[in-house]
């Protein structure tokens, strides 16, 4: 949706907000003060007689986003975790998309570089993860568990070795499947980790970029997927996607500083498993996708960021092997990317 659009919404979002029976800025004057496009989401900062709200309109509206943000914000504002949500709207009058209203909180996000920032993520973090179980009504769309996160990653592996098989690049079809074994092994390895490990409140968006600095705390936005769910698969996943944010061994100095605040069964343990996997996940990820331009998804866009995606696949290439223990030089993943673009796409560029 582009800018115009929203454009064109801010009169719609301003009569729910006056004029709406459930809005809580009933006949009240309201200014529209700024407006900008989320992932999937569109928000404005409003002003209400002194008091500075978010209107968040959720573009899935097949999903209880809006419930799930507002019952994360609610169980946690009080820790000084969340902004305090207002209210939702599942059928808002006039609009088309459920929305959440919440307060407005002035911040930046955490800077990786700064310790003290970063100290207090990981201690708003492990308080988060030690929230009370029975508050929570929903699990996390992520998986609970290792066996559940691996029984999803296996459904893809026979189609990206039929795919791969296909292809002339028959040193990489066989280390995919060597390492699937290693993944399978390890996986098998560590599962009885799990056999004490209960689930928690997770985020389950947990990023720089949705954790603020405010007043000398940190405060989470965006708990769109909020729920029960593995705090190690939450950890790893952050510590995986922030990589090229953290300064030399600021990962593992935070990484101690959240598990000082959450003595759980193995933790550490569970964790390290995780971030082995992931480097994985990415591969399968990348490979599927480039699998879907073969078979019709070719446009102009994707032709644009060829060199960019096969640079993406390349590293993620050399990270699986290193995570795997089965390392891949930086000149050969580089020429099975360019392989594997080149063999599925040649009829387009």
């Amino acid at each position: 949706m582009s800018g115009q659009q929203v454009a064109q919404l801010t009169p719609s979002i301003h009569r729910y907000l006056t004029a709406a029976p459930t809005s809580h800025f009933l006949g009240q004057p309201v200014e529209m003060v700024d407006a900008w496009e989320g992932r999937d989401n569109l928000l404005w900062r409003v002003r209400c007689r002194g008091q500075e709200a978010v209107l968040k309109l959720y573009l899935d509206a097949g999903q209880a986003r809006s419930r799930r943000q507002y019952d994360g914000q609610q169980l946690f504002v009080a820790d000084g975790l969340a902004p305090r949500p207002l209210w939702y709207d599942r059928y808002p009058t006039g609009l088309s998309r459920q929305v959440l209203i919440y307060e407005w909180v002035p911040g930046q996000p955490v800077d990786a570089r700064d310790d003290g920032e970063m100290v207090g993520l990981a201690q708003a973090v492990a308080a988060l993860h030690r929230g009370d179980v029975s508050q929570v009504r929903r699990f996390c769309p992520h998986p609970v568990n290792l066996d559940f996160y691996w029984r999803i990653e296996q459904g893809s592996f026979a189609q990206i070795h039929a795919w791969l098989d296909g292809l002339p690049a028959p040193e990489l079809a066989r280390l995919f499947k060597s390492w699937v074994e290693r993944a399978d092994a390890l996986v098998a390895e560590h599962l009885p980790l799990w056999q004490q490990a209960v689930p928690t409140p997770v985020h389950g968006d947990l990023k720089l970029e949705n954790c603020l600095a405010h007043r000398g705390q940190t405060v989470l936005v965006d708990w769109e997927m909020f729920g029960l769910g593995d705090p190690a698969l939450e950890v790893a996943r952050f510590l995986h996607h922030s990589q090229a944010d953290f300064p030399p061994h600021g990962q593992e100095r935070w990484l101690d500083s959240y598990l000082a605040g959450l003595p759980q069964p193995a933790l550490d343990q569970r964790i390290q498993v995780y971030r082995r996997l992931l480097p994985f996940h990415d591969v399968c990820y990348l490979l599927l996708g480039l699998q879907s331009l073969e078979e019709g998804s070719r446009s102009e866009e994707a032709a644009a960021s060829r060199a960019f995606l096969q640079e993406t696949l390349a590293a993620a290439l050399i990270r699986c092997g290193t995570a795997l223990e089965q390392p891949v030089d930086e000149a050969t993943a580089a020429a099975w990317a360019e392989a594997l673009f080149q063999a599925a796409l040649a009829d387009n560029f």
